[in-house]
């Protein structure tokens, strides 16, 4: 017969197992759910001084969803998605991550730090108690002035944010919209706002990013319907455009001098580029 207090024993580590068991999965719990990065807490950026460089008298722009540096052949390489950016003064990036190394904190500074330029991370969302996600931009160029705006959040998950800048050109103040909207239930919302942002800013200014839309979206029809904004890839792509597009510059106040989508596999997203200068005639 088994004494009574071996019994006891093994019950109460059994007991004690189970809970341990349950607490680390709290844990793990708590720390994989994803929540709504604090909007309030300073922006993430590098100091200013860290930019180099001159005001240009032109805008050379990217817009980026680098889709946390994955590849479309499954490969994760920052490294290509840097060569990609190498000649563009200011950089919107969306689908930006957190980095687990500890080299650095996240992959905008990664970026930023190989080609030289200034960097920020405006984190939409926390994971295992840390900003984990969001946007970032990174700048060769004069930035004024950086602002993170939520934007509205109603299925509890895919957090967004804008971001909105001000660039020093020789000639001109450029305030820039850099924006990821949700694909889902949120994006008519977020989208309505972040266009009524844009059409109420000093010119010149633009609006650009993942809008996860395509052109015959009602409300970039009426957007691009307006007398002073112009659609760069609409109006240099007419015809070539592709119809499920969902990445887009809009502009006002501003010349097209090129623009382009260049297909890569740094990222599920083309990569859309222009050049862009201020408009002497508005």
């Amino acid at each position: 017969m088994t004494p009574t207090s071996t019994v006891s024993t093994k019950r109460w580590k059994g007991v004690a197992l189970g809970l341990a068991l349950a607490l680390i999965g709290l844990i793990v719990w708590d720390g994989a759910d994803r929540r709504a990065a604090d909007a309030t807490q300073p922006l993430v950026q590098s100091l200013q001084a860290s930019v180099k460089h001159e005001s240009p008298d032109n805008l050379k722009l990217a817009s980026f969803n680098i889709h946390g540096g994955k590849g479309s052949d499954g490969v994760r390489s920052l490294t290509r998605t840097a060569e990609l950016l190498a000649d563009s003064d200011f950089a919107g990036l969306y689908e930006v991550k957190a980095m687990s190394d500890g080299a650095v904190p996240n992959q905008a500074v990664a970026l930023a730090r190989t080609g030289d330029a200034g960097w920020l991370f405006a984190a939409t969302e926390r994971r295992w108690w840390s900003d984990h996600f969001g946007n970032g931009l990174i700048y060769r160029i004069p930035v004024r002035s950086i602002l993170r705006v939520p934007l509205v959040n109603t299925r509890g998950k895919a957090y967004r944010n804008a971001i909105f800048s001000t660039v020093e050109l020789q000639r001109a103040t450029v305030r820039i919209v850099a924006v990821h909207i949700d694909r889902e239930n949120d994006r008519r919302q977020q989208l309505q706002s972040v266009i009524e942002l844009f059409l109420g800013l000093q010119k010149p200014c633009l609006l650009m990013g993942d809008l996860n839309t395509i052109a015959t979206d009602p409300l970039l029809e009426d957007l691009v319907a307006k007398h002073d904004v112009r659609s760069p890839l609409q109006e240099s792509l007419e015809g070539h455009l592709p119809s499920q597009n969902i990445d887009w510059i809009f502009t006002r106040g501003l010349r097209t001098v090129s623009v382009k989508l260049v297909e890569n596999t740094a990222s599920d997203h083309p990569l859309l580029k222009a050049e862009l200068a201020p408009d002497v005639t508005e």
